[in-house]
């Protein structure tokens, strides 16, 4: 495959994060988007809780409309004054560990982003040889999800960037959905619309977050993300 452009590496080296352009190209990129938005696909509903644990998207659409509207009404206070998110996801590595149901194109985008080529690209954008896996997971963003500010900081997972395939083959920024990075003093200092194709890739720890999803968004944010680590999970 095509080498990162060298500004690229410069610039990411320079401000610990960068965009690059359509790095899967063209064919690979709509496969992806074509699998995310097709009826094969099984979305679960995330949300922090003490049990870190999803719930199927379905389910929780079904409820009785009073007890969703009591999750979400807890969602936002909870989102008010601290770390809070609520998006659809379906975790890569742990659905193929599982033999669960995965559209071909994931489960090979998983399997691509372990092979050498794939690591050395990512290892040739850092410069940072410690790259030796790579986490995934799909993730589809509704009206009214978000991600509040965080910065990935996990001391046992080796996590060394960031990155966020974006796979929405037409958004706006008044949509929402943008992934804005801050500073010390809360100010947003960078944000990047969700433009297909793109790979948004960044140094952790970093503090950045994704803003809300207007009701109006006429279609959802989907995005593959994860991070370039130095260790697999142990369970694979």
């Amino acid at each position: 495959m095509t080498p990162p452009p060298a500004e690229a590496a410069v610039r990411l080296a320079a401000t610990g994060r960068v965009r690059v352009e359509m790095p899967l190209g063209e064919e690979m990129t709509r496969g992806l988007h074509a699998a995310m938005s097709g009826p094969d696909m099984v979305w679960n509903r995330a949300i922090r809780t003490p049990f870190g644990t999803d719930v199927p998207a379905a389910v929780f659409d079904a409820q009785d409309p009073a007890e969703k509207a009591r999750l979400i009404a807890m969602v936002h206070e909870e989102a008010a004054a601290g770390f809070q998110f609520i998006y659809d996801r379906l975790r890569l590595g742990l659905a193929r560990t599982l033999a669960l149901p995965l559209p071909a194109p994931l489960d090979g985008l998983h399997a691509f982003f372990n092979t050498p080529e794939w690591l050395d690209w990512a290892r040739t954008l850092t410069g940072d040889d410690r790259i030796v896996y790579v986490d995934a997971q799909a993730t589809r963003y509704l009206p009214g999800h978000f991600l509040n500010g965080h910065d990935d900081r996990h001391e046992d997972a080796g996590r060394l960037y960031a990155y966020v395939l974006n796979l929405t083959p037409r958004w706006r920024p008044e949509w929402g959905g943008l992934l804005a990075f801050t500073d010390d003093e809360g100010d947003v200092t960078q944000t990047f619309a969700p433009a297909f194709g793109t790979l948004n890739v960044f140094r952790v720890p970093q503090p950045h977050l994704v803003t809300q999803v207007a009701d109006f968004a006429p279609e959802p944010r989907f995005s593959v993300t994860g991070w370039w680590r130095t260790t697999p999970p142990p369970s694979l």
